[in-house]
């Protein structure tokens, strides 16, 4: 059941909707919060845990926004607070294992792109409720046909608004293994079958 309500997640990502909680609606699961916070994996978040971090997650956390004068350096700093939850949560479910892209490895401990952009899009919104997105919102989920994402299937992704520009920037943390750096890149780019260059 969850799996179907995982597509019909990634076939509505392109209806413009801003709101990132609709995901969680979708799934029939509480928005995050500071207090507690889903977890997807299992492809699909076809398995879902509630988790949390204690006050030393959350001073580390806040430490990454000590120096944040620009977007630019924001999304640096979205980088690593994004690699650090990953890392973090990874040891309290498991997916400390998964490997970049998907059916790379299997197990229910592995994560596809709806997991890791879920995931992603949680983790920007316990940003946003700690007050440390001074240049960016957190927008609705965004994906790409399979025709323009390069590979097998359809991709998704987290999204972030600059709020002075309006520019739109993918946060992919798929490509990467549990506890790298995700790729920011601006969407007009990422929509158009971007992926590293090592990858």
């Amino acid at each position: 059941m969850r799996l179907i309500f995982a597509l019909i997640l990634l076939s509505g990502c392109a209806s413009g909707v801003s709101d990132p909680s609709i995901v969680y609606s979708r799934l029939n699961i509480d928005a995050p919060s500071m207090e507690q916070f889903p977890h997807c994996r299992s492809y699909g978040c076809k398995n879902i845990d509630m988790v949390g971090l204690n006050d030393l997650d959350h001073k580390k956390i806040q430490s990454f926004f000590t120096s944040n004068d620009d977007a630019k350096t924001e999304r640096q700093n979205i980088q690593k607070a994004i690699a650090y939850f990953e890392k973090t949560i990874g040891t309290k479910t498991g997916t400390g294992e998964d490997v970049a892209g998907t059916y790379v490895r299997l197990g229910n401990y592995q994560q596809d792109c709806i997991d890791e952009s879920t995931n992603t899009t949680t983790y920007l919104m316990l940003l946003d409720q700690m007050t440390l997105l001074k240049f960016h919102e957190v927008n609705a989920l965004s994906s790409r046909p399979p025709i323009l994402s390069g590979r097998l299937g359809p991709h998704r992704t987290a999204v972030i608004i600059e709020k002075e520009t309006g520019i739109k920037y993918a946060v992919d943390s798929w490509f990467h293994d549990n506890g790298e750096k995700p790729e920011i890149v601006e969407m007009d780019t990422w929509f158009w079958g971007w992926h590293p260059a090592d990858k």
